[in-house]
């Protein structure tokens, strides 16, 4: 992350050096979790308000900005307002900063100028926030476990609750796609569902038949307290997964009395899971080739194939690409906008082919190769090691017009730009001057100029010289592309050229919520944005002025800034009080009980943009307890033509309340007319009002009345509009119920009015004709299937139809008898075939006859075709000298000549005879012109058009035979007969002659050896550690179906690493076999794979290549890999080292003194055995700590046997249990002992030498102590004759002996020196 940050800070600091639009951007500073809007303190432009436009827009396709926030509104204006522009933080606690990619617009009268820009944001810590993570945390204790329950021990929620404000809670997994590896679920329940079974992928709560009680939260919105009480637990899925996840919330404070949104805070509430691991960092996908091969001038899109990532904990389709080292020329690109670059984009878009490199317009004689560097960020924004990208670009040889660069246009709406050669650039290689550019599609939203007139071609100059312009239409859109035809005269091209609109704000604000306010007699009510509020495309909506040119009439419209405060008056206000719940209407208690408030909405524009007036009604409830009722006399029926339009008057609906006005008497219509009984029509009329038409006609387009007033009946304003369509040619019976309200006291519900429509017979009869065919002199019954009539407005049994015009060639009868011009027949005649046509045997192909069809006032004049079959009595006839069989090559074509098939006719033109497959040929088809076909004409056969190609594949080694069978039909020269072949007319000339001939073609297939071999790894190939195994058929095999198994050779390109293959069979001459000798290139089927190289290394696995060839072509290359079975070859190393110990005292054999050493993989099992144990100690087990006392105890008390070690394994050393060695406590200086490590296989013996340290703790024993005898005066030696003390642990000369008690008669002399004695106290 660290470097990402730097080159974001380095680019910022540049483009604010080179800028010359931008005066300050100090970048945004925001609290975790809330929202902040930008001022001119953070981001300033130099570009005056009044002479230059300039639009902000946010760039939205790069993933790697805006990864935990997002700025609003996409387009702003450089001066915009406060409060207009939001930054809004999605509660992430992973980053502590953001940025967002900015584009910069300024368009003069002439040029546009485009900028991008950097915004930093800066993640600050809230100090007064309303979530509050407590030290408690969520945590998952195992994988496919439940958490504990989210209540006030996980978070609490800080705000005011004495105050209006609704507190409420929902999810925020739709933009976050968290939680990832989980879910949130009601209830406690032990068997939960895994992350390996199918779930539904319905985003609703729904019930786990595994999960009995247990309830899955899919989207929530509920108030605070009942989140918090509600159960709420996260259910583990999906393992492996980081050891945390992450549930997403947004809190929303809302007023309760305006329903206005007063703060919203978000916050991401961390799960741990136990037993889980880090996050890991994405990884190259291993099979991406990360190589991109591109052409001059194209762009080149990339794909998986060639860039891919993955990582184990984060799905593919969230995967982001961050490029940190763009190409040295050229660019990469989105196409959805290919004439800018990008600095990132999503595995989505990549996997989509979305994401192209686009060549530089340079050219180059010679290939160029650029690195590309990217890096992948997780859904945790953990990036992946540098990824390089190669990029090849290839010379392009061609002489057809390319275009080069491409670069769109960018202008306000509005506006108009030429098209230069800095956007758009051509590039030829004969002859630029003769390149001409023809827009041919596009063009959706402005015109194209050249040198002022309408653009229909222009050339490179015009290009250059900047007289080609387009010149938008000022309509309120963003996007328009020309469709550009590219040729010189040999080649021609289709280009898009792309045109990016910025908006500008010239459309008024507009009213999407108006709606009558109620408000009872004196009362004062709040104006929610409900009731009104107004939209802008253009500029903020809180800046939308609400200027009332009229102010209402019963009351007045009042500011309140608080509830207790005392409203005044105003004139004027903004949306931005509307939403802040500060506007109220006050009715000041007159009797007036229907007031109204116009006023102009404005927007923050300069001059501001004004709407058209906009009123607001306001209705007073009065006190009444009246309802409304019939006035005597009243029928509620009416009646009407289906063709005009009737006037509801107090004759057919009329109600009246003695205490309210006409006026005031509502009627609404709870019922839209309706048919009373079934039809097939859903348009039963409409009522309307006559003032909304400015003919009183029957338009579809006039609106539909929901309610209108007595007052407006009496007036006759009120009418009916009868349905649109016919309503047939029965009287119809409509109804449409109504209430009835005097607005004060309550509604009267439950009436009916019904209609009577009349039908008006005024459509003529619709006919509908199919062709008659018959044969020529033949006769055909005319039915309803030639001729099918309907009438909307008439019967079938009143329509007739009359015979206005005879056939030429044919007559027409009715009942078997010939009608005349003018008569008649009923559709009942068509339906009952008694109507019949004759054809007089002519060679006339067709004949027509006019009818007319009539319901006794309109008429509809048809004509019905005659088709005469012709006849053919001479069957055609195969020439006797054609050559029976054809060759031909396998997957190849040979022609089908006169030769092969030809035959002749006595009554049609040999060149129109038709040839038709009669059975499919087994191994090919037959073409004419490449084209498949299963008929052909004899010309077809003279031109050489006919061929027959193979299409089975390939055929092996031998010969195969296939058979056409054909059928040879004639006809008549006609253009009809022609059809037969070309338009594949539904039947054909009847002929009288019985049979067709029938020819056979023998065809014979011969193979060509035309196929690569192709290699086949088997089964899983295996060879033990230092043994060699062989390769058969079953491991590796080669198939080719046009070579003999015999003739292929498999050929290695690279050795195998830790082995070599061996031929074990005699070379050609000798009979010795060639075991144990290494070959070369060439490998015949009797091979071992010997494995040599495992001392001192343990490989598992090897691999070579080889191709197989059988002689003229070679399969491609293909691994062959080996697994290696580990052996135990490798002697276990036993080091021993020798150690000191103090006497009676323990030591701990730890790996600084017996340590071992085994390379097999996987390891063995190690084993101690003591050869000879210990002469003046015991080897022992470490149960007891460092307390000799136990240990000492353990022997005495004759458990020596359980703590003695006899034999030990390495594997429970190294699970923590000590090997120690005791000293017996005797004198001994010195010790040892012998121990075996054992792998199995190897046996390796140490002995390890004990030092003993002694210590003191022995007191001395008298050995010697006899009598002396002296005589009276005389001295005697006390010699260790006589006197003698032995210590096991202390040296003689070291031995003292103390006076207890001295002699009485005589005293003791230590001799000093010779001859000389003093007075001891101890010796």
């Amino acid at each position: 992350m660290g470097n990402i940050w730097v080159l974001l800070l380095f680019a910022l600091n540049l483009k604010i050096t080179c800028s010359t639009f931008v005066s300050i951007i100090q970048g945004l500073k925001v609290m975790r979790g809330q929202s902040v809007f930008l001022s001119q303190k953070e981001l300033e432009f130099s570009i005056p308000r009044e002479k230059d436009a300039c639009k902000i827009e946010v760039i939205m396709n790069e993933p790697v900005a805006q990864r935990v926030g997002k700025l609003t509104p996409q387009v702003f204006d450089c001066h915009f307002l406060p409060n207009e522009v939001k930054y809004t933080h999605n509660g992430c606690p992973i980053l502590d900063e953001d940025f967002v990619m900015l584009r910069l617009y300024r368009f003069t009268e002439k040029e546009t100028f485009i900028e991008t820009l950097t915004l930093l944001v800066k993640i600050l810590e809230p100090d007064c926030n309303i979530i509050k993570m407590s030290s408690s945390a969520l945590e998952v204790p195992e994988f496919h476990g439940l958490s504990n329950i989210i209540n006030k021990n996980i978070i609490t929620l800080d705000y005011n609750r004495k105050i209006n404000l609704e507190c409420t809670i929902s999810l925020n997994s739709l933009e976050t796609f968290l939680p990832a590896h989980g879910q949130l679920v009601i209830g406690e329940n032990k068997e939960v569902s895994r992350g390996d079974q199918p779930q539904s992928s319905f985003h609703t709560t729904k019930f786990h038949e595994n999960c009995p009680g247990s309830v899955t939260v899919q989207n929530i919105r509920v108030s605070c307290d009942e989140f918090l009480l509600m159960g709420l637990r996260y259910q583990h899925l999906d393992p492996p997964s980081p050891n945390i996840d992450y549930i997403p919330i947004r809190l929303d404070l809302t007023d309760t009395r305006s329903k206005i949104l007063y703060k919203s805070e978000y916050a991401w509430i961390p799960v741990q899971i136990k037993n889980a691991v880090s996050n890991q960092p994405p990884q190259p996908a291993f099979m991406a080739m990360l190589i991109l091969e591109a052409d001059q001038f194209i762009l080149s899109p990339l794909s998986t194939a060639i860039l891919d990532a993955e990582d184990s904990e984060t799905p593919k389709s969230l995967l982001v690409f961050n490029i940190i080292q763009p190409p040295q020329e050229g660019f990469i690109t989105h196409l959805q906008d290919h004439t800018k670059s990008v600095s990132s984009f999503t595995w989505t878009s990549l996997d989509s082919m979305l994401i192209a490199y686009q060549p530089p317009n340079s050219s180059h004689t010679e290939r160029r190769n650029y690195e590309v560097e990217f890096e992948v960020y997780d859904l945790y924004f953990e990036k992946s090691v540098p990824i390089t990208l190669y990029i090849s670009v290839r010379t392009a040889d061609t002489n057809a017009p390319r275009v080069s660069w491409n670069m769109g246009l960018d202008l306000l709406e509005g506006q108009s730009r030429p098209i230069t050669w800095e956007q758009l650039q051509i590039v030829d290689n004969d002859d630029i001057s003769g390149v001409r550019l023809v827009p041919v599609d596009g063009l959706q939203h402005g015109q194209l100029t050249v040198r002022g007139e309408k653009g229909f071609m222009f050339n490179v100059l015009d290009l250059k010289t900047g007289v080609v312009r387009y010149h938008h239409d000022d309509s309120d859109s963003t996007k328009d592309s020309i469709v550009f035809r590219i040729f010189d005269g040999h080649h021609s091209s289709r280009h898009r050229f792309p045109i990016n609109i910025l908006p500008k704000d010239d459309s008024p604000p507009f009213l999407i919520s108006n709606v009558e306010i109620e408000v009872h007699e004196g009362e004062t009510i709040l104006i929610q944005s409900s009731m009104l509020q107004a939209s802008d495309m253009d500029s903020s909506d809180d800046y939308i002025l609400f200027n009332i040119t009229r102010s209402p009439q019963a009351g007045e419209i009042m500011k309140k800034p608080k509830t207790d405060f005392i409203g005044y008056p105003v004139t004027k206000f903004l949306q931005r009080d509307l939403f802040n719940g500060i506007i109220y209407y006050h009715h000041l208690g007159g009797e007036i009980f229907e007031d109204s408030v116009e006023l102009v909405l404005c927007d923050s524009h300069d001059p501001p943009n004004l709407s058209e007036i906009q009123i607001i009604r306001v209705h007073i409830i009065p006190v009444n307890d009246q309802l409304p009722k019939e006035f005597p006399g009243t029928n509620r029926h009416l009646t009407v033509k289906e063709t005009e339009i009737a006037y509801l008057t107090k004759t057919h609906l009329h109600y009246i309340d003695m205490e309210t006005q006409d006026s005031e008497l509502i009627y609404t219509i709870t019922s839209p007319p309706f048919f009373s009984l079934a039809h097939y029509h859903t348009d039963a009329g409409k009522l309307f009002m006559v003032e909304s038409i400015p003919k009183l006609i029957k338009d579809p387009s006039t609106p539909s009345l929901r309610s209108f007033t007595q007052h407006a009946i009496n007036h006759m304003k009120v009418a009916y509009m009868p349905p649109m369509e016919d309503i047939g040619p029965e009287p119809q019976y409509i109804q449409f119920a109504f209430s009835i309200s005097n607005q004060h006291v309550g509604t009267l519900y439950g009436n009916c009015f019904n209609i009577t429509v009349l039908p008006v017979d005024n459509q003529s009869p619709e006919v509908l004709t199919y062709s008659l065919k018959v044969e020529e002199g033949g006769q055909s019954a005319i039915t309803k299937g030639h001729i099918l009539i309907s009438d909307e407005d008439t019967k079938l049994e009143n329509i007739r139809i009359y015979l206005l015009k005879l056939p030429l060639h044919g007559t027409v009868e009715l009942n078997e008898n010939p009608m005349n011009q003018r008569d008649w027949l009923r559709c009942e005649d068509l339906q009952t075939s008694k109507v019949r046509y004759h054809h007089n045997g002519s060679e006339f192909p067709q004949d027509h006859i006019l009818f007319e069809a009539t319901d006794g006032i309109n008429s509809f004049e048809f004509t019905l075709h005659v088709k005469v079959i012709p006849v053919n009595d001479e069957p055609p006839v195969m020439n006797a000298d054609l050559i029976p069989f054809v060759r031909c090559p396998e997957g190849q074509a040979v022609p089908i000549t006169s030769e092969h098939l030809y035959a002749t006719d006595k009554d049609s033109e040999d060149m129109q005879l038709m040839f038709m497959v009669a059975r499919p040929s087994k191994y090919g088809v037959v073409k004419r012109g490449g084209f498949v076909i299963d008929r052909f004409l004899q010309a077809d056969v003279v031109s050489g058009t006919v061929t027959y190609e193979h299409t089975s594949g390939e055929i092996g080694l031998a010969l195969i035979y296939d058979v056409l069978t054909f059928i040879v039909l004639d006809d008549e020269i006609d253009p009809d007969v022609k059809a037969c072949c070309d338009d594949k007319s539904p039947f054909f000339p009847v002929p009288y002659h019985k049979s067709f001939p029938v020819y056979d073609i023998n065809i014979t297939i011969f193979p060509v050896d035309n196929q690569p071999p192709s290699i086949a790894i088997g089964l899983v190939f295996s060879v033990q550690e230092g043994a060699s195994a062989a390769i058969t058929s079953k491991h590796l095999y080669a198939t080719d179906r046009d070579t003999n198994a015999d003739d292929l050779q498999f050929v290695l390109t690279s050795p195998p690493q830790f082995g070599y293959i061996e031929n074990i069979l005699p070379s050609p001459g000798f009979e010795k076999s060639n075991e144990g000798i290494s070959i070369g290139r060439s490998v015949k089927m009797q091979i071992n794979y010997v494995q040599t190289r495992h001392r001192r290394i343990e490989p598992t696995t090897d691999q070579f290549m080889l191709y197989v060839t059988d002689g003229k072509h070679r399969s491609v290359e293909a691994p062959f890999y080996v697994f290696i079975n580990p052996t135990n070859d490798e002697e276990p190393e036993f080091m021993a080292r020798n150690f000191t110990v103090q006497e009676g005292q323990m030591k701990e054999l730890g790996p600084s003194i017996i340590n071992v050493v085994d390379l097999d993989v996987p390891e063995d099992i190690l084993t101690f055995t003591v050869l000879q144990q210990p002469h003046h100690g015991f080897l022992v087990k470490g149960a007891h700590g460092n307390n000799i006392f136990h240990y000492r105890q353990a022997i005495i008390s004759q458990q020596y046997h359980e703590i003695q070690v006899e034999s030990i394994s390495m594997e429970i050393l190294k699970n923590g249990l000590k090997l120690v060695y005791l000293h017996d406590d005797s004198d001994s200086l010195a010790d040892d002992f012998s121990i075996q490590l054992s792998d199995g296989k190897h046996q390796v013996s140490k002995t390890i030498s004990v030092k003993v340290t002694p210590v003191n703790d022995e007191k001395p024993v008298l050995s010697r102590k006899g009598k002396i005898e002296v005589n009276m005066g005389e001295a005697q030696i006390i010699s260790s004759a006589v006197l003698s003390a032995e210590d096991k642990d202390t040296p003689r000369e070291q031995i003292y002996y103390l006076f207890e008690r001295v002699p009485e008669n005589g005293h003791l002399q230590l001799k000093v020196k010779c001859g000389l004695f003093s007075q001891p106290k101890l010796f």
